[in-house]
């Protein structure tokens, strides 16, 4: 499994703060990359879920596990890819809120994607809501691959 975590650090930010806010959700080595004309972008990779266990005990310790379970599991759809988009300034109070629209996060979101089989990707989501057991995820996203509706 891949984890790639990137973020764009607009000519108006402090990269101080926005490497802060990585950093509360993130336990992963975030390289700064010039992108030209004062843009830059922090961008870490990793092959072990345990760089996402910043962001896992907040969805847990926030009680948003729900939200994040079913938001995740409809990410999937059968593929080996997962990629979800964070609001930069909800991280750095710490707290994980999805971007579905990068207009979701004015100085621009937080992304993360994963590449991995769709089993890892299963194991992954029922790890960061604080589940163990990947069985009602599995049998949703075979039934969602299948066209059939989700149901809550």
């Amino acid at each position: 499994m891949l984890i790639r975590i990137e973020t764009e650090v607009r000519p108006t930010e402090d990269e101080r703060k926005v490497l802060k806010a990585l950093k509360r959700l993130f336990n992963a080595e975030f390289q700064l990359i010039e992108r030209g004309e004062g843009w830059k972008s922090f961008v870490a990779e990793c092959s072990d879920k345990s760089c996402l266990e910043p962001l896992r005990a907040a969805i847990i310790g926030k009680a948003l596990s729900s939200t994040f379970k079913s938001m995740l599991r409809s990410l999937i759809r059968g593929s080996d890819f997962l990629i979800f988009k964070l609001n930069k300034q909800a991280a750095f109070a710490g707290v994980p809120s999805f971007a579905e629209e990068d207009v979701d996060s004015p100085m621009g979101p937080i992304t993360v994607e994963v590449t991995g089989s769709k089993e890892e990707l299963i194991e992954l989501i029922n790890w960061l809501v604080g589940e163990e057991s990947g069985s009602d995820i599995q049998r949703d996203t075979n039934r969602r691959t299948e066209g059939e509706p989700l149901r809550s």
